[in-house]
C-alpha cells in the first residue's frame, strides 16, 4: 500500500479554532486529544491508560475509541480495520527511562511523545514545523467512495509548549 504525499501549511493564532463547532468536544478522562471526521460528528478519542501508581501503562500506554455522538455518544472499540489501517496506535520499540513515542497507523512517520504537562496530565506531543506542539485534535476531511474512503486533507491543531500559541498545520496531498 502506497501512502500519501502531503504539502503542509503552518499558522499560528491566538486560540484554537474549532472547524466544525457543530461537533461535541469529547471530555475524557486522562484525554490526550481526539480526531474528527467530515462525514459525522462520531469522534475518535485517544487517552492515556495509567496503572494504580499513576504511571503509564507499559504494555498499552495509549488507548483509542470512538464516541458515537452522531447516536447516543456511546463509548465503543475501534474495529480491526480501524485499528490497523487509520486510527490504531503504534507504539515505538523503547528502554527503560526513554519517553514513550508512538504514531496513529495511517500517518507512521508523524511521531507522537506521550509526557505529563507541568500539572502533571497526560499529554501527547508532536512536532510541527521546528515547533513542540501539546496536541488538541485533528480533523479529516473524508472522501467517501470506492473500497476505501480517501483523506485528501487533514488539519492538526495544538498549543506550542514553548510559547503557548494555537498552532493549526494544514496537510493537502499532492
Amino acid at each position: 500500500m502506497t501512502r500519501a504525499i502531503f504539502s503542509s501549511t503552518v499558522t499560528e493564532s491566538t486560540e484554537i479554532q474549532p472547524l466544525r463547532p457543530e461537533f461535541k468536544v469529547p471530555e475524557e478522562p486522562n484525554q490526550l486529544f481526539y480526531v474528527q471526521r467530515s462525514p459525522n460528528a462520531n469522534t475518535v478519542v485517544y487517552a492515556a491508560k495509567l496503572d494504580g501508581q499513576g504511571n503509564f501503562d507499559s504494555r498499552s500506554p495509549v488507548e483509542a475509541f470512538w464516541r458515537k455522538f452522531n447516536i447516543d455518544g456511546g463509548k465503543q472499540p475501534l474495529n480491526f480495520i480501524e485499528r490497523m489501517m487509520a486510527y490504531g496506535v503504534r507504539l515505538s520499540a523503547r528502554k527503560a527511562k526513554e519517553p514513550i513515542t508512538f504514531a496513529i497507523a495511517a500517518l507512521p512517520q508523524r511521531k507522537l511523545s506521550l509526557g505529563l504537562d507541568a500539572q502533571h496530565h497526560p499529554q501527547a506531543t508532536m512536532t510541527i514545523g521546528s515547533r513542540v506542539v501539546k496536541l488538541a485534535y485533528v480533523y479529516l476531511h473524508v472522501m467517501e467512495g470506492g473500497l476505501m474512503p480517501s483523506v485528501p486533507e487533514i488539519d492538526i491543531f495544538g498549543t506550542d509548549v514553548a510559547n503557548g500559541k494555537a498552532v493549526h498545520e494544514h496537510l493537502i496531498e499532492r
